[in-house]
């Protein structure tokens, strides 16, 4: 198989793109001279500007289709990472003779379509896509999948960290916090947030940053002492760049999540409706659960077996996620000058 000119396409969502990285970085490093461009939609293409990827296409549903099949023509082959028809249907009409990734009723459109791996549920997602490219074109990638990546940070983002992030004093422990995930069903109560904050905060000197997007800014969350809220007022690189300083970061099954993975920032990790098994970080990363009979549940319809009353999620009480928090600590100490 001729891979001088590659393309990967991810148009699912934040978090899937962040993800998806690894598998293109092990790439990179397995074909150090092939082109390789990366197609993702406009809202995360900044964050993937990465120096192992050649060219980011920006694309999304609506957009005119026609220039974009120009920028690929006859690529080599083309690596669906995600189940969109439109990822199908674009390497398709560019003519690249290898189409290759999950069928999912796509099958039209992809020279080499498999169905998912029976045990994916349990397999880490980038290790899936790995296997996806494996059965579908024989392509075994060699290096570690699950080192992911973001780009790196601007002036402006540097500018806007210096700002907002509040000075690391002695013995002062910064933590991210994102309590919004892109369905209520992934998130741990507000309630439990509070309780949770509030003994950490008796526990050492804490100053807590809250992230999350724009959709997030206005939900009601008890804001602490010592906290700055971002939720909504910065861009992902800029966001990425928070957390490279931090010292640590707690949050349910988001983008935000994945982000602080890419950057090394070591995190609490909340999970219920998806797999900790497909999605928690292979890295740095204490997660807690309370699996139930109907989990994971994101293949059916978050909250759907519980009518959304979210029990997986309020079954992880605010004592295991202190004794948690205090394991990531002893795990990845934060010295005197806040190295991690």
């Amino acid at each position: 198989m001729k891979l001088d000119k590659v393309l990967f396409l991810q148009q699912n969502a934040l978090g899937d793109v962040v993800l998806s990285t690894g598998i293109v970085k092990a790439f990179r490093e397995q074909f150090p001279h092939s082109h390789i461009a990366f197609l993702v939609s406009p809202d995360t293409a900044d964050l993937v500007d990465l120096p192992f990827v050649d060219e980011v296409v920006p694309y999304t549903k609506g957009m005119p289709m026609m220039p974009v099949i120009r920028r690929l023509w006859h690529y080599d082959a083309a690596i669906c990472l995600d189940f969109k028809y439109r990822s199908a249907a674009i390497p398709f009409l560019a003519r690249i003779p290898v189409r290759a990734g999950i069928a999912h009723k796509r099958k039209l459109f992809l020279s080499h379509a498999v169905e998912r791996h029976p045990n994916s549920e349990n397999m880490y997602f980038t290790k899936h896509l790995a296997d996806v490219i494996h059965r579908a074109v024989g392509l075994q990638l060699t290096e570690d999948v699950t080192h992911l990546c973001v780009a790196a940070a601007t002036a402006e983002d540097k500018k806007i960290a210096d700002t907002c992030l509040p000075q690391q004093r002695g013995d002062t422990i910064r933590i991210a916090v994102a309590p919004f995930s892109s369905t209520t069903a992934k998130d741990w109560p507000i309630n439990y947030y509070k309780d949770f904050m509030e003994k950490l905060g008796q526990r050492a000197n804490i100053a807590f940053i809250l992230l999350g997007g724009p959709n997030d800014a206005a939900k009601e969350f008890w804001i602490p002492k010592q906290t700055v809220d971002l939720r909504g007022k910065i861009k992902l690189t800029t966001t990425a760049e928070i957390l490279r300083r931090v010292d640590y970061f707690i949050g349910s099954c988001s983008a935000p999540l994945h982000i602080a993975t890419a950057v090394g920032c070591p995190v609490l990790a909340f999970y219920g409706p998806t797999s900790p098994h497909k999605w928690a970080p292979q890295h740095k990363c204490i997660h807690l659960e309370h699996s139930q009979s109907c989990s994971p549940c994101d293949r059916i319809g978050y909250g759907e077996p519980c009518g959304g009353n979210n029990i997986c999620m309020q079954q992880i009480t605010v004592e295991e996620a202190l004794a948690a928090m205090q394991m990531l600590w002893e795990r990845y100490p934060v010295n005197r000058f806040g190295e991690k």
